[in-house]
Parts: structure tokens; sequence; C-alpha cells
């Protein structure tokens, strides 16, 4: 089970049994679209799911190329791609960086992204109630998703010495 750290950030490695529980409905999810694991896909998967980082498509190539140097980023992004037309993942969109993606939970939820190290957490926090039907309601829209993101600095960026000029950040 995920663990809740005093921020509210969701730091800890999902459990072994959460963790073969979404490696599998992963899988299913490729093998239900005619996609076949092999070994490079499956390791795709298990970096997309052992990262707390929500790793972006260069961040998963690099860790699927320790264990096979050939991969290319193709079979990444269209591996990644599929898996998002399936639900399978949650692609967390940034402008100005790479986009990051969560296999961990691949539905709308809210993200704590640190400005100085572009770290992105998961945020666990309880709803008081169901946001998209209110909007629906409200708009005669039919809301798919929404997306909360908290901007701020990390607790570990906080802590780091203050440079020179005064400003403080991760190194």
């Amino acid at each position: 089970m995920l663990q809740q750290a005093s921020t509210g950030a969701n730091n800890s490695s999902m459990d072994e049994a959460a963790f073969e529980l979404r490696l599998s409905e992963m899988k299913a999810a490729l093998r239900d679209k005619g996609v076949a694991i092999t070994r490079k896909r499956a390791k795709l998967l298990e970096v997309l799911l052992a990262s707390d980082r929500h790793p972006s498509v260069s961040e998963i190539h690099e860790g699927v190329k320790t264990a096979y140097p050939g991969t290319s980023l193709a079979t990444i992004y269209n591996t990644i791609e599929i898996l998002k037309e399936t639900g399978q993942v949650l692609e967390i969109e940034f402008s100005a960086s790479a986009n990051r993606y969560d296999g961990r939970i691949p539905v709308s939820h809210p993200h704590l992204v640190c400005l100085q190290c572009e770290k992105v957490e998961d945020m666990d926090i309880a709803a008081p109630h169901d946001p998209l039907d209110s909007v629906s309601r409200i708009t005669g829209y039919d809301i798919v998703r929404l997306r909360t993101d908290y901007y701020g600095t990390c607790p570990d960026c906080l802590k780091a010495s203050p440079s020179p000029s005064g400003e403080r950040g991760c190194a």
C-alpha cells in the first residue's frame, strides 16, 4: 500500500502485490490491443511502475536501455501511446519541459511539482465531491478529466543550502 508523507505527497514505492497487479493490468491492455509483450516492453512497464517521479519518455528510455541497450526511442513512444489509448497511463503535460507519465494511478489526480528540481509527485487528498459531475451539470460539458497541479519548492530543495545569489535549490 502506498504511504502518505507528512507533506501530503506520496513518496514511497508500491508494495509488491500492487506492483504485480498493475503490471498484469498493463500487460493485459497491451495484449488486448494485439501488442506482443516483448522483453523490452515488459522492462518499459517495470521502469514506469518502479518510478515514483513520473518519468519522461527519455527517462523511461534510459531505464530500459540499462537492460536492453538496443532499445529504440520509437519503441518507447509507441508503447506509451498504446498505454495512453487504453487508459493505462496518465500523461502529465508540461509546456516548458518534457511530459511525464504515471502508470501507477492512470486517472486524473493532483500532483505536486517542484519548480527547482522538476520532481512530480502524487498528492493524496480526499475530494469532498465529484467536481467533474458538478461542472458537467453546471456547464453542459461532458467533462472527461480534471488536472490540478500545485507548484512550489519541494522539501529537499528547501533544505539545500542557499546559493551565492541567495536562491535555494536541489543540486
